[in-house]
């Protein structure tokens, strides 16, 4: 929302602390919080004010609200308030989880401001209780988008949210790999609330710990995945890959291997290029699509995955697709070069590639003959 909003019904007290025109020292006593005003003004005044544009009433009154006495407070956001008072006030007091209980609990709030608690609170508790409203869920099921893209929300709670949407026939577009999740969901055990974390639960939230302490740069991950998967020894030092590295890299594979595949969907969904580079060689096609589609993946990593010979067709296909993506030169040449993309976009993009890389492609054992076929032509119609 775009705050201060205009509150109406405010008393004639209320009113004239928050005319543009009433004294500075008037606001900023407001501000402080020494107006004699019931706890519901109070709270819409200090609301007020804090979006105000003087940032010295307005700093000044974010504390007050921050500093009134939890019956005042949390009896006050429990009530009937101006849904933008609420969403203000949430924005405020994001770190306490006594305030959002009270909020999320509250029927005056606004689904807009249960979407943006979702983005940014970290209260597991939170989460699990806009989780338990599933009338809302399905009434908004931008909620359940944003509670699939906060990592500290609960798996198995993510897992029962979008599959109440499915149950009840509801597409959720905000979430990328939304075709994959679903047909994962299909073959997996639904679990139901509990009080505690499940083991998947605590085993995800592992997994996403141990991403970020053994997170590498792009080219450091795949040259060190692409020299263990080799087994070679002459390779790995042919890659300067470190034990440190080898290590790093073991323990992330480990840790993404004991996923189910709607768990794995969703690390892609949500981590690391470190992460991705792992996925992307999973023996799950939906996994690999889901690093494809994941917002995180930038240019270096499809370069990179462009290259793969592992990648099944579809996930060629997507790549090969994507305009954004083979705008590149190195990727178009890569799709050439691997034995894995369908013939008619190795032909497609082969009129773009140099003479130096058409030679390659003619001596390239990999890709089928008639794309090494179609190079030599190619080359030979070039140089009358």
């Amino acid at each position: 929302m775009q705050h201060p909003v205009q509150i109406e019904g405010l008393s004639p007290q209320a009113q004239r602390i928050l005319d543009p025109g009433a004294p500075m020292p008037a606001r900023m006593m407001a501000a402080s919080g020494m107006a004699p005003l019931p706890p519901k003004e109070l709270i819409s005044v200090l609301y007020a004010l804090s979006y105000g544009t003087d940032t010295a009433i307005g700093d000044k009154a974010r504390a007050t609200l921050n500093g009134l006495p939890p019956n005042v407070l949390l009896d006050t956001i429990s009530g009937p308030l101006h849904p933008a008072v609420l969403d203000g006030v949430a924005a405020i007091l994001i770190s306490r989880e006594d305030a959002m209980e009270r909020i999320v609990l509250n029927r005056a709030t606004a689904p807009e401001s249960i979407v943006a608690i979702t983005r940014k609170v970290t209260s597991e508790r939170i989460l699990e209780i806009i989780f338990a409203n599933e009338k809302r869920l399905l009434e908004h099921p931008e909620i359940i988008e944003t509670l699939y893209h906060n990592r500290h929300a609960r798996m198995s709670s993510v897992d029962r949210a979008v599959e109440l949407a499915i149950r009840n026939g509801i597409t959720l577009k905000g979430i990328a790999a939304f075709d994959e999740v679903k047909k994962a969901l299909e073959g997996e055990l639904i679990f139901e609330p509990t009080e505690e974390p499940t083991p998947d639960d605590l085993g995800f939230q592992e997994a996403v710990k141990i991403a970020e302490e053994n997170e590498l740069d792009t080219d450091a991950m795949e040259d060190t995945l692409d020299a263990m998967e080799k087994a070679d020894e002459a390779a790995v030092n042919e890659a300067a890959v470190s034990d440190e590295l080898k290590k790093k890299a073991a323990t992330l594979s480990a840790s993404l291997s004991e996923m189910t595949i709607s768990q794995k969907i969703r690390a892609a969904t949500l981590g690391n290029a470190s992460q991705r580079s792992v996925l992307i060689r999973d023996a799950n096609k939906l996994v690999i699509m889901a690093v494809l589609k994941s917002p995180g993946v930038n240019d270096s990593e499809v370069r990179r995955y462009s290259m793969l010979k592992s990648l099944p067709e579809e996930a060629v296909r997507f790549i090969a697709n994507k305009r954004e993506w083979t705008k590149q030169y190195s990727v178009k040449l890569n799709l050439v070069s691997n034995p894995r993309t369908p013939v008619e976009y190795a032909l497609r993009f082969m009129t773009h590639l140099r003479a130096n890389d058409l030679r390659s492609i003619e001596r390239s054992k990999d890709v089928p003959g008639v794309v090494r076929n179609a190079a030599i032509e190619l080359r030979r119609k070039r140089s009358k």
